[in-house]
């Protein structure tokens, strides 16, 4: 199979799409796809093009190249950015989910409703279901938007990271919650 035929399936698609549903769109093998999908990664690394294909919990997707990032970049300039609010509330739900807003904002020490509904609103985050305490109240959790806008492949490689990269002070704040 031709790889161009995937690379404009990938190009077209609005949200990364799974090995399972590559393979059924081309009618091979989840092996014979993956395979394409490693040509196609290698043909473009080989001719040193401005896309990349990514895999990652979310799916596999074209993404741009990282040594294109100071053009990208540009544009993500002129696009909405998450506030510093958004940006820390984001990061406490990503490192205790599942959690509650009550425990999202006994972290950061302030009421959180217009950021959780501003990440709800950008697929972020997610409700996840109810906690079984008193109230009931919302669990919230990231979602696979969430790990494909910062390219980790899984929650648990997003722990791993942190692991390695945390303060004993941040770590100390999110381990109080």
């Amino acid at each position: 199979m031709e790889t161009k035929y995937v690379e404009a399936v990938l190009f077209s698609a609005a949200k990364p799409l799974s090995l399972e549903m590559l393979a059924d769109i081309f009618e091979l093998s989840q092996e014979d796809m993956n395979d394409c999908i490693n040509q196609l990664s290698g043909e473009l690394e080989s001719q040193d093009r401005g896309i990349r294909i990514r895999s990652s919990a979310a799916g596999i997707e074209l993404v741009s190249d990282s040594s294109c990032a100071e053009y990208v970049g540009q544009i993500r300039k002129k696009e909405d950015k998450l506030s510093n609010a958004a940006m820390e509330t984001l990061a406490v739900i990503a490192y205790k989910q599942p959690i509650t807003k009550a425990e999202i904002e006994e972290v950061r020490g302030v009421n959180s409703d217009k950021v959780i509904k501003q990440l709800l609103s950008r697929s972020l985050i997610a409700e996840l279901g109810h906690k079984d305490t008193v109230g009931r109240p919302i669990l919230y959790g990231t979602t696979d938007e969430f790990l494909r806008s910062t390219g980790v492949t899984s929650i648990d490689d997003l722990h791993k990271e942190l692991e390695i990269y945390e303060s004993p002070e941040s770590s100390d704040v999110l381990r109080e919650a």
